[in-house]
């Protein structure tokens, strides 16, 4: 098809690049190169409408609780910023911020949900929703499908997290100057980590701040006052680890991805 700007298509009587590749024995290559391109293409855009759906969701809690004035809510101009190094579009941004200034609009809530998983790993699935019978029921039926998965009652695998303040950074810093921001915020509590991409950092992210929940705006604001953009969310931060096999590693890798993939589902 032509359309849209597009022009793959099959040519006849094997005409074309791609006849001409088959002539040359290069067909299958060029068959399977295609073929990866498409997964990475589809693989892409799903990432993208996941960033999409999040931005969209914190700008219209964002909105209901504080306006849709940057002027006078400071938290959606950071939210701005993070959608542009997310490369979420204007388009989406503005959207959102439209209709989160509709009073007809449902606001969203966090919701959090527990599950273990293979070899006694805890699951701590964290939503954002307008509707929490709909959360609930796409939550329970991930779990439910996902391999070596039960639900977990309420606070049994929470109180093994701590939760922080995470920021994903596009540069590096040094733990002197990351110290040196946090301080002329009054800020009293971070730490440098290394990225992991387990837990949704990408291949841009160079650097990660934890700080203190109640400080993740104020840490967030003061390094966007000094030039350096992030990605900031709350997360739960495991304070002990388990030993699991390589079999229940890869189960419990794809049981996260089913809870990925709910629509409400913000992180795992």
């Amino acid at each position: 098809s032509s359309r849209g700007g597009a022009s793959w298509g099959v040519a006849p009587r094997g005409v074309g690049v791609a006849g001409r590749g088959a002539a040359r024995g290069g067909g299958v290559m060029m068959g399977r190169k295609f073929e990866n391109n498409k997964v990475k293409m589809a693989k892409s855009a799903a990432a993208y409408t996941k960033k999409a759906s999040y931005i969209g969701k914190k700008i219209l809690a964002c909105v209901k609780e504080g306006g849709p004035h940057v002027e006078s809510n400071r938290a959606l101009g950071l939210l701005i910023r993070e959608a542009q190094t997310l490369g979420v579009t204007k388009e989406v941004v503005e959207r959102n911020i439209k209709k989160a200034a509709d009073p007809n609009t449902a606001a969203f809530k966090e919701l959090t949900y527990e599950a273990y998983g293979a070899g006694g790993v805890g699951f701590i699935i964290n939503c954002l929703s307008d509707n929490n019978n709909r959360a609930a029921a796409q939550v329970n039926a991930a779990i439910n499908k996902a391999a070596g998965c039960k639900p977990a009652s309420s606070g049994s695998v929470l109180f093994n997290f701590e939760r922080k303040g995470r920021l994903a950074l596009p540069v590096e810093i040094d733990e002197a100057a990351m110290i040196d921001i946090a301080i002329e915020a009054d800020i009293d509590d971070v730490e440098l980590v290394e990225p992991d991409v387990e837990r949704g950092d990408v291949e841009s992210t160079l650097a990660v701040i934890l700080t203190a929940d109640s400080q993740l705006g104020a840490m967030q604001a003061a390094l966007t006052d000094n030039g350096i953009e992030s990605v900031g969310q709350l997360a739960n931060i495991p304070l002990s680890l388990v030993e699991v096999s390589d079999e229940d590693k890869e189960t419990n890798l794809a049981a996260i991805e089913k809870f990925r993939a709910t629509g409400d589902c913000d992180s795992v």
